[in-house]
């Protein structure tokens, strides 16, 4: 195996962010695989939000770099671009939404403008963005995934809507009333809100709860759709652009953005059929369940390793 440091770039937020868990993710994989990768940090996080077994480089600040490094640096973490810009270093830059790319002042500069080799994308929306915008056709992309071990239904579901509002804390709100207000029937059904905990606590809940209220908003691909559905949830609401991906008419019920009359609609027929007396609700479970199966951490897994053999061959 290579001896090229593979090192990931990242934050110590004091919360939970799914970008963050991905990339905790993608260097766990590698390392398990015999790869010398790292997740690189300014300082070791206060609370472990993932749960990931990771290898942390900590640079406090001071990026010391290795002749054949490759860093690999999120949109958006643009000092860590400048910092290395002169350095003896590969660096790519592993897109998870393209809404945060940092655009130069000059339209005309090209893909160069962002100042890395080379690109990785998240999702088909962030490769399609490359496409459209800069003209590259051919950037690869690494897919997510949801772990059906932490994400799974409880033994005994509650009839509760969960919602994450850290996007959209006032439209959750605003729903919340309109529903009670144009479906009475379901009024006094409870609202949890997922914020600020860890990865295996809101599994928990999404896991205990009959209905997610999906707040995506200007996503890449917006995972905590996807997991409220390996946690068995209905769900209802936004796509957030780039959960069209998997988002369709079989497996939940979706509006778009601005659209509340056909969020709230669609979050009413999901509580309607969780009520249902036998619940009539397997074939949208069934497609549920299929949907879930395309993003399994042995596929993302399959196409980590296969994008990084090939890059480590042809550099």
């Amino acid at each position: 195996m290579s001896k090229r440091r593979i090192l990931f770039v990242a934050e110590a937020f004091a919360f939970p962010s799914g970008g963050i868990s991905v990339i905790y993710q993608h260097a766990a994989t590698l390392a398990k695989n015999g790869f010398r990768a790292s997740v690189a940090l300014a300082t070791r996080p206060e609370r472990d939000f993932y749960g990931i077994d990771v290898p942390l480089t900590l640079h406090g600040g001071r990026l010391t770099v290795e002749p054949g490094d490759i860093w690999v640096i999120p949109e958006g973490f643009s000092t860590y671009v400048e910092a290395l810009r002169q350095a003896p270093v590969r660096k790519l830059m592993f897109c998870q939404n393209q809404y945060y790319i940092p655009f130069p002042s000059n339209p005309g500069g090209g893909a160069h403008e962002l100042g890395v080799d080379g690109f990785i994308a998240s999702s088909h929306s962030v490769q399609q963005f490359f496409a459209d915008v800069y003209g590259l056709t051919d950037i690869p992309i690494i897919p997510c995934a949801v772990d059906p071990q932490r994400f799974k239904p409880a033994p005994n579901k509650k009839l509760q809507v969960a919602c994450m509002p850290r996007k959209l804390g006032d439209y959750a709100a605003f729903v919340q009333a309109t529903l009670r207000r144009m479906h009475p029937r379901h009024a006094d059904v409870p609202w949890v809100a997922i914020q600020g905990g860890t990865q295996q606590e809101a599994a928990a809940s999404l896991g205990e709860s009959a209905v997610f209220l999906s707040l995506s908003h200007k996503e890449s691909f917006g995972l905590p759709p996807l997991e409220a559905m390996a946690a068995g949830c209905l769900v209802a609401g936004f796509h957030g652009d780039g959960g069209r991906e998997y988002m369709g008419d079989a497996n939940g019920w979706w509006a778009d953005t601005g659209d509340w009359r056909a969020c709230v609609k669609g979050l009413a027929a999901a509580l309607d059929l969780c009520k249902a007396d036998p619940p009539a609700s397997a074939s949208i479970r069934q497609a549920m369940a299929a949907t879930v199966a395309r993003y399994s951490p042995s596929r993302m897994e399959e196409a980590l390793l296969e994008f990084w053999r090939a890059e480590i061959e042809r550099i």
